[in-house]
């Protein structure tokens, strides 16, 4: 591939491949050197080459959701054990049992399990189906869990909020305005299972058009290898818009698991209860990370990862040149040209230096470089979570190290158990993906 100086003094401006938007014009230098010397900007344009990702195998939406619901209730359990521990051991003790059972309130127990468990009966009631010969059974079975959940989750409000009052109980309702503020007034994400990899149908779902494409919003997520810009910076766009999106799911539900799962059981416990303020919430926020870490695992699962470096790589990105480089000679940019490595344009921004196999993003757009610096990297992502989760992993060793409690020695060995599934599946991952990309020429293809 040429490099970016020999680009400098031998890119000019083809009228014949730029004739949309500036017409590839060289600015106000003018230039109109006709030599054999010149390299066409058409002639450098080239398709960049992916690497090919085998199959890697991937939790299913139903089986995930019952993971999740276990790790809040383990994780609700171990904060009822930090609360409501006793020294049953001692002599002078009249604890007999190793928990005070009797300051536990069932009912709100009930609450927790019930909200914990909305997303696994969501998805149950949307995944599992049968054959036409069980249909009605299913679906009658189907009404008779989400009944029973709702007749528990009213009997059981109902009591809570006689015994604590209405504010207390306020409480509860505090996710649903981290909902309002990340989704708006769309109830979608609270069904919404996307799928373990994306699926390479883009391009059936495509409107013809003369210049512009448009996308439709439940299209299947996936890649097309094509030369025109448009049809890349919509990809673009539709990629960060679910990017975003499942950054959101991410960050929503790993809340709700902690707030629900660890936050409630303090806020209702008896205000007479002595306990250890800061190992609790140590106890939330390792909760909370360990939510975050599962639930990001699965929703950027290694073949979506490499669906976004794909894209990223046709998208490129534009580095802003100082003003003293104004003299040399440059293309006015057009929205409809693919830009080679290396390639001066001029926009209404100022003057920008393509860095890329090609570039077809536009320049001084802030989102699409940021696309550019997360995704052209296709071990960036999969690297920031594995260091974070063996961060994680590694805290939690050695806060157990130095633990003597009982109570503290479960409940860390729990949440590192519960973790090591999670650091499996991304070093899996990991060191399937550094395999398929290290010995991949990132160079070009004709």
């Amino acid at each position: 591939m040429p490099g970016g100086r020999r680009l400098f003094s031998r890119i000019q401006s083809n009228n014949a491949y730029a004739s949309g938007k500036g017409g590839g014009s060289g600015g106000s230098h003018g230039h109109d050197d006709r030599d054999g010397n010149v390299v066409p900007l058409a002639s450098m344009v080239v398709l960049p080459k992916h690497s090919y990702l085998p199959e890697i195998p991937g939790d299913g939406n139903l089986y995930f959701e019952c993971m999740l619901f276990v790790f809040g209730i383990i994780m609700m359990c171990l904060q009822y054990i930090n609360l409501y521990k006793t020294v049953w051991w001692l002599p002078q003790s009249h604890a007999q049992y190793a928990l005070n059972f009797y300051l536990i309130d069932v009912n709100l127990v009930i609450i927790i399990s019930l909200i914990l468990a909305v997303r696994l009966l969501i998805c149950f009631v949307q995944e599992v189906t049968g054959s036409k010969l069980f249909h009605w059974p299913l679906r009658i079975t189907k009404g008779i869990f989400i009944s029973s959940a709702v007749i528990c989750a009213t009997y059981a409000l109902y009591h809570v909020i006689n015994e604590h009052g209405v504010k207390t109980c306020l409480f509860l309702g505090y996710p649903a305005v981290i909902y309002l503020l990340l989704f708006g007034l769309s109830i979608k994400p609270l069904y919404q299972h996307h799928q373990a990899w994306p699926r390479p149908a883009l391009a059936g779902d495509r409107q013809s058009g003369p210049q512009r494409v448009k996308l439709k919003e439940d299209a299947p997520l996936g890649h097309t290898c094509t030369l025109t810009p448009d049809i890349v910076r919509e990809e673009v766009d539709v990629l960060k818009r679910d990017f975003n999106g499942r950054l959101r799911q991410v960050l929503f539900n790993s809340l709700t698991t902690s707030f629900y799962a660890t936050g409630v059981p303090v806020w209702f416990s008896q205000n007479t209860l002595y306990y250890d303020w800061w190992w609790m919430c140590q106890h939330v926020c390792l909760t909370w990370l360990s939510a975050l870490l599962m639930l990001t695992s699965h929703f950027l699962q290694p073949h979506y990862l490499h669906l976004l470096h794909k894209s990223a790589r046709h998208l490129g990105r534009w580095q802003r040149m100082e003003a003293r480089n104004a003299h040399v000679p440059y293309n006015a940019w057009s929205e409809l040209q693919v830009w080679p490595q290396g390639a001066l344009v001029k926009h209404v921004r100022g003057l920008f230096k393509a860095e890329g196999i090609n570039v077809t993003a536009e320049p001084g757009n802030s989102l699409h470089g940021r696309f550019y610096m997360l995704f052209h990297q296709p071990m960036r992502v999969m690297n920031w979570l594995v260091f974070l989760t063996c961060s994680v992993v590694g805290y939690q060793f050695f806060r157990l190290v130095q633990s003597s409690e009982w109570s503290h020695i479960i409940s860390l060995a729990l949440l590192m158990f519960c973790n090591f599934y999670t650091l499996f599946k991304l070093l899996r991952d990991w060191f399937l993906m550094g395999k398929v990309y290290k010995d991949h020429d990132y160079g070009i293809s004709n």
